[in-house]
């Protein structure tokens, strides 16, 4: 092995502890820019512009690279729309897809090896193998675990506290200035790469506040812009029972005087990084009570768990059960769709809620009274896997024949 094989090999190496980092060259390599493309437009082949730049990808990779070396790199003007999610409307600034593909190496070379190395275990958001799911799991855990101690405890656990905190405005008023103090702390060298970085922190807002929505590293700059939050709760209070997705922490524990303290804690933390909490979702529950997280409403009754869909979840699927009734007798969904789109979404809740059975049989009364020949179609394909078991077991049900019962209609159109 050659000696300048053995430095390199060496660099990578302490590159893993964040001493050393690559060059802008080793970085945005032509395969990894290709590979980024195509990570990009995995669900956007149909939009023209992704069609336009993958049409001479080779070409325009190797004109991006070598604007990025030269430092001569400018990125476009992104596309501006509103969306409405859940009732709110959000303001989502998207990247054109040059500008995607950059942020894409950069991310999975850079920001995310580095940056989230020093994330606490329940950070849940826009991370791989991390997000609602899982955030869902751990809290649901985390009472157990509070059941648990308060039984062993001879206390009863109903009289346990949540702590819940939100940020006011989060993505609009993350300041660019301790931005990137956070991440020349994380990340110190070459200057050819800060200098990237800084410049992608600059363009993602015209003034020297603020994120834009629709970016890959934006996201990743809002997860480890808490950062800090999370090592004064989990490291130097020691709190065990905390989680956070993006801007919305919460704190489980028995004493109603702590989770105070420990608010007042947290809001100086924040007024550090030159933020404030949102003084409508900053609350502290009792949680027999019951609370909100992730639109599942928790309540502990006699030691057990209750999990529901909440109210305005119910609400918004019964509007959207209506419209789809109107769009079949307009010919725009077949049954099938509509009933896919259904069971995915009840699946759904029924994969994180296990107490809402009389809501889910006034949901099904709904659907079917809506749709009464998916009931009738869904009751024969019933009976056709029960007549099939049964025809399996021959020796036991010897009279059936499903043939003749196959001759029925049915199925879906």
């Amino acid at each position: 092995m050659s000696w300048n094989t053995a430095i390199h090999g060496y660099c990578r190496y302490q590159s893993m502890f964040g001493f050393f980092i690559m060059t802008l060259k080793e970085i945005f390599t032509l395969d990894a820019l290709n590979h980024a493309y195509y990570e990009c437009g995995k669900m956007s082949r149909w939009k023209e512009s992704t069609q336009r730049y993958g049409a001479n990808l080779l070409l325009n990779n190797k004109n991006l690279r070598e604007e990025l070396l030269a430092g001569k790199y400018k990125a476009s003007p992104m596309t501006k729309f509103r969306i409405s999610e859940r009732g709110k409307i959000r303001d989502i600034e998207a990247p054109a897809m040059r500008d995607r593909v950059v942020q894409k190496v950069l991310c999975q070379k850079v920001l995310i090896p580095y940056l989230t190395k020093s994330l606490i275990y329940d950070n849940y958001a826009s991370l791989k193998n991390r997000g609602t799911t899982m955030a869902r799991k751990r809290i649901v855990a985390f009472l157990r675990r509070f059941i648990m101690e308060q039984n062993r405890k001879g206390k009863n656990p109903n009289d346990g506290y949540i702590l819940q905190m939100d940020i006011r405005h989060y993505f609009p008023s993350i300041d660019h200035e301790v931005l990137r103090k956070l991440v020349h702390d994380r990340i110190s060298e070459p200057k050819e790469v800060l200098d990237l970085i800084d410049y992608i922190i600059d363009i993602s807002s015209d003034s020297n506040k603020g994120v834009n929505l629709g970016s890959e590293a934006p996201q990743i700059f809002a997860i480890y812009y808490l950062s800090q939050v999370d090592s004064l709760v989990k490291n130097v209070l020691g709190v065990k029972k905390y989680g956070r997705y993006m801007d919305d922490m919460f704190i489980i524990h028995e004493d109603k005087a702590y989770l105070e303290t420990i608010r007042d804690n947290i809001t100086q933390k924040l007024a550090e990084l030159k933020l404030q909490p949102n003084q409508k979702k900053t609350h502290i529950v009792k949680l027999s009570h019951g609370f909100t997280f992730m639109q599942i409403k928790y309540n502990i009754v006699n030691g057990k768990i209750i999990r529901r869909p909440t109210h305005t979840k119910i609400v918004r699927e019964r509007r959207k059960l209506k419209k789809f009734c109107r769009m079949k007798n307009e010919g725009r969904f077949t049954s099938r769709q509509i009933y896919d789109f259904y069971r995915s979404w009840l699946n759904g809740i029924d994969k994180d809620c296990k107490n809402w059975n009389r809501t889910k049989m006034a949901m099904q009364e709904l659907f079917f009274t809506l749709f009464p020949d998916i009931e009738k179609k869904r009751t024969y394909i019933r009976n056709v896997e029960i007549f099939r078991f049964m025809r399996h077991n021959a020796e036991d049900f010897p009279h059936v024949w499903l043939d003749d019962y196959l001759k029925l209609e049915g199925g879906f159109e």
